[in-house]
């Protein structure tokens, strides 16, 4: 009998040795859990599709290469555009090359006009604009400004007195150019024209 009970006690003493264990190394897995942030327990609440993506936090470089110019309201942005725009076709109609070198950028994109040539589009468009058009007067007629963040996409009625060549190229068009916002500077990173369709 007297052995009976010490392998009872034994048994009991090894089981609850056990647990003790097993109830220490859980809460160590569980002290490893990172603690969830107000922002964590948010984002667990919304159901999966609408889930924000994931944007890395920025560098601090990032931050001061912006220091100087705030982010801009959408209507400081159109205005910004249009003023750019403006500028644009005035380069394009005095032939400042300077100017064009300027508001478009290294990786322009040229559509709807046909212009040959071994170069980038950038310089393609800016030594046709010097060589071979000659734009005697213009008008943009119903501009509209689509802003974003960094980018802006506008468009316009287009109508020019001009010559390419020796050969007239007067005419209305529909004109697509979109904007991006790199540092503080705003560059033409496409432009887009073509004839107007009239009903």
């Amino acid at each position: 009998m007297q052995k009976l009970i010490l392998a009872a006690a034994a048994f009991l003493f090894i089981t609850s040795t056990g647990v003790a264990a097993f109830a220490q190394s859980n809460d160590n897995k569980e002290e490893k859990k990172p603690e969830m942030t107000t922002i964590d327990a948010w984002r667990n609440a919304l159901p999966a599709n609408e889930q924000p993506a994931y944007v890395p936090p920025a560098k601090s470089d990032d931050r001061l290469d912006n220091d100087s110019d705030s982010e801009e309201t959408p209507a400081e942005i159109e205005k910004r555009i249009l003023d750019l725009e403006g500028a644009l076709m005035e380069a394009v109609k005095q032939r400042d090359s300077k100017t064009l070198k300027i508001l478009l950028s290294d990786d322009f994109v040229l559509a709807g006009v046909n212009i040959s040539g071994a170069q980038t589009d950038k310089m393609r468009y800016i030594n046709w604009t010097q060589s071979k058009l000659s734009l005697k007067s213009y008008t943009m007629e119903r501009p509209s400004v689509h802003p974003y963040a960094t980018a802006a996409v506008v468009t316009y009625n287009y109508k020019r007195q001009a010559t390419v060549g020796d050969a007239p190229s007067d005419g209305d068009f529909t004109v697509t150019d979109v904007w991006v916002k790199r540092g503080n500077r705003w560059q033409a990173v496409s432009h887009h024209i073509s004839p107007m369709i009239k009903p």
